[in-house]
């Protein structure tokens, strides 16, 4: 089986205790999306291979997904392109979150996460003005310093976008020249897993 690896806080929880049933004699491949994510699959004893065919399943995290359609956003961690990318590949994609990040409404989740967009580093300041025109853009820095993503490209977050229809929110910001990709993920997952501090249950899409 070739498993797709997520990154994220709640995405190393999982490939953590994949590497647990990797040592106790389980035979799995893996594909993990971010340099950070193979480091810690590899210290687990799980092989990582290149993405050259369809994976059987993907799992990963989320910062927000909405309840019925499982439309979700990623991406505060930075490698979305790459995560996008492997979710696409996937013949079952699985998202597993705690209970703090369903939300009812996908607008709902632009109170607390931005929609993050990877955009090339050439030309980032007309690509920064063009989403201006969807919402509030926020160049992502970390001590003083823009977060570069392992594409090396940067992270722009887009806080209060006007339009909050999924679909077209997506559409506009795939309309910018200079957009390598975006943290909407949309039509993609087939169930979440949710984590409360009392249950565990899960989600489907249900449309």
């Amino acid at each position: 089986m070739i498993v797709g690896l997520g990154s994220g806080s709640t995405a190393e929880l999982f490939v953590r205790a994949l590497g647990a049933r990797v040592a106790d004699g389980l035979r799995v491949r893996a594909v993990a999306t971010s340099s950070r994510t193979e480091t810690i699959a590899r210290s687990m004893g799980i092989e990582v291979v290149e993405l050259d065919c369809p994976l059987d399943l993907v799992v990963d995290g989320a910062d927000a997904v909405e309840r019925g359609t499982l439309a979700a956003i990623k991406g505060l961690g930075g490698a979305l392109t790459r995560e996008k990318i492997v979710a696409a590949a996937a013949r079952r994609f699985v998202l597993i979150v705690d209970t703090t990040k369903v939300v009812d409404r996908f607008g709902d989740a632009f109170v607390r996460v931005p929609a993050p967009v990877e955009v090339l580093s050439f030309g980032w300041k007309m690509t920064v003005r063009r989403l201006a025109e969807i919402g509030s853009p926020v160049v992502r820095e970390q001590d003083g310093a823009p977060v570069m993503t392992d594409n090396g490209n940067l992270i722009v977050d887009l806080y209060h976008p006007g339009e909050l229809d999924p679909h077209r929110l997506a559409a506009a910001i795939d309309s910018i020249t200079g957009v390598v990709e975006h943290g909407l993920f949309l039509d993609m997952a087939v169930s979440a897993i949710v984590g409360s501090p009392d249950d565990i249950y899960q989600l489907h899409r249900d449309r």
